[in-house]
């Protein structure tokens, strides 16, 4: 692959580039409120189809819908990648810009930027990993190896219905030798950073009962705790 070539294109086409980005973050897609959830999956359905695709569809699910694409390069190696539409809510204070308006301001100290909902976390990285597919493509240059796309809109839920498209598609996803997310790969100082995994998320509740264990208070709740430990030795001690 002549990756010269390919970056003079971005580089040449960078407004394009700048412009798909804006689309993508100026469609809303929050999951928790189910804004924008359908609108969204159809505008990635239709980015996958862009870049060739030979099979693309929206799987539905008892929530919200799987993206699927499915791009062959006739590679003996097969990566997933795995994409998230969904965003958490924007009606928090503090915007210094309407977080659905994908505009592009001068923010200290590093120059231009898109400050909008989804543009970290992670519509962004979707749309300049598309990018990037994109101009590999237009410079006659081929994919080194086969993609399954799969972009869920429920990430910002706990994916709670994701197993339902996994079940699905298993025999087609046990195809694949990895997965990968694109995300953001710099920090604020613009070092590369890359990341090896993903932790995921885990809820629980935990209750206590003072009176079912016979220790701390055995007939009403205290709301006011300090706790002083030396050690786990005979000097410990817990104040209430």
């Amino acid at each position: 692959m002549n990756r010269g070539k390919i970056y003079k294109y971005i580089d040449e086409h960078i407004d394009e580039h700048i412009a798909k980005l804006q689309e993508i973050v100026k469609q809303p897609s929050i999951s928790a409120e189910n804004i924008g959830i359908r609108e969204c999956a159809e505008l990635i359905k239709k980015y996958f189809e862009e870049i060739g695709c030979i099979e693309t569809k929206i799987v539905e699910t008892s929530g919200n819908p799987v993206v699927y694409g499915e791009y062959n390069a006739n590679s003996d190696k097969t990566i997933i990648v795995y994409m998230m539409y969904d965003t958490q809510p924007a009606d928090e204070p503090g915007w210094i810009v309407d977080p659905f308006a994908g505009e592009i301001i001068d923010l200290d100290p590093f120059g231009k930027c898109l400050v909008a909902r989804g543009a970290v976390n992670t519509k962004g990285e979707l749309r300049a990993f598309l990018n990037a597919c994109e101009s590999i493509k237009a410079c006659k240059e081929e994919i080194p190896i086969n993609l399954i796309f799969i972009a869920e809109g429920e990430e910002e839920l706990g994916s709670r219905h994701l197993p339902e498209f996994i079940k699905k598609y298993e025999k087609k996803l046990k195809e694949a030798n990895g997965v990968f997310f694109p995300s953001v790969d710099q920090d604020e100082k613009g070092k590369v950073i890359m990341s090896l995994g993903v932790k995921g998320i885990i809820y629980f509740e935990l209750e206590l009962n003072g009176k079912d264990w016979g220790y701390g208070p055995t007939e009403f709740d205290i709301h006011r705790h300090s706790f002083v430990v030396n050690s786990f030795n005979k000097d410990s001690k817990i104040n209430n």
